[in-house]
């Protein structure tokens, strides 16, 4: 790699820099009718921290989608292009929290949350935030049907990810409500639905990627869903092995239940790494 090459990744860098800083204010503004995040996040709340964090995570995430495109030989052109796809990867971030927010953990004021220093409600905010990023990193990658298309597949991530998290609360998930849990500041909770989502994430984001194309055609939606649902059952299925194999000395239900914050972690970024390799699987 020239010093060329440096300077022009160094210039990426930069730009991630201007929209992270602008992602900042954007979410200073949204609560600011709640709290000053800076202040809090100084006094130590750390669920304040985990939804800045989340956002950061995500866009950074989300901006490895912009980069992976073929570059513009035209150098101005080329970083015009990557900051213009960044704004719309930031207005993707601040999407998903008004509407998933919303429909993952309904009549909750996640902001009211928050400054109580509710840190489940902050995890789940965070794997929103990442799972966010996952998507816009997904319907970005590789700029194939412009932005357009980038914006259809993101909608229609965001709707799977809410339908499938929705159905495990009601159908899957009988014995516990981890909504209820999450609201009553149960962490393990949190962590829990936060490993979930992003794990579906990883799982959305290669149905993407294997049907990112610019014309939406029955077949490609068809295709979408049978991919997308398919991890989803196998992903299931896995969690179901995790819990008897590897976290063997307790249950879903008791971790939650229980709160054994521990086994709740463990669970988690197993299935998150088990969903990497399921979306390896599906592309």
């Amino acid at each position: 790699m020239n010093i060329e090459q440096y300077m022009y990744y160094l210039l990426y860098a930069l730009i991630y820099l201007v929209l992270a800083t602008a992602m900042k204010y954007i979410l200073n503004i949204r609560s600011s009718k709640h709290y000053h995040a800076d202040d809090v996040i100084a006094d130590g709340n750390v669920a304040v921290g985990l939804r800045r964090s989340g956002a950061q995570l995500g866009l950074a995430i989300a901006m490895l989608g912009v980069m992976s495109g073929e570059s513009n030989p035209d150098i101005m052109k080329d970083m015009i292009d990557t900051f213009s796809y960044g704004l719309v990867a930031i207005g993707f971030m601040v999407t998903s929290l008004f509407f998933t927010d919303k429909a993952l953990l309904p009549k909750v004021n996640n902001t009211e949350e928050l400054k109580r220093g509710n840190v489940a409600i902050g995890m789940v905010e965070f794997g929103t935030l990442v799972m966010t990023g996952i998507l816009a990193y997904a319907s970005i990658k590789g700029d194939d049907g412009g932005i357009l298309s980038s914006v259809v597949y993101f909608v229609a991530g965001q709707i799977t990810m809410v339908v499938l998290v929705l159905f495990y609360e009601k159908v899957l998930a009988r014995k516990i409500n981890p909504v209820a849990c999450v609201l009553e500041g149960n962490l393990s909770a949190g962590v829990y639905l936060s490993g979930k989502i992003i794990a579906y994430g990883l799982i959305l984001q290669s149905a993407i990627v294997g049907n990112n194309n610019a014309s939406f055609t029955s077949e490609a939606v068809v295709e979408y869903i049978v991919a997308a649902f398919t991890g989803m059952i196998l992903l299931y299925i896995f969690e179901i092995l995790i819990d008897l194999l590897i976290i063997t000395s307790t249950k879903v239900s008791d971790i939650i239940i229980k709160d054994q914050l521990v086994a709740a972690i463990q669970l988690s970024i197993t299935k998150i790494g088990m969903a990497l390799l399921l979306g390896v699987a599906i592309l």
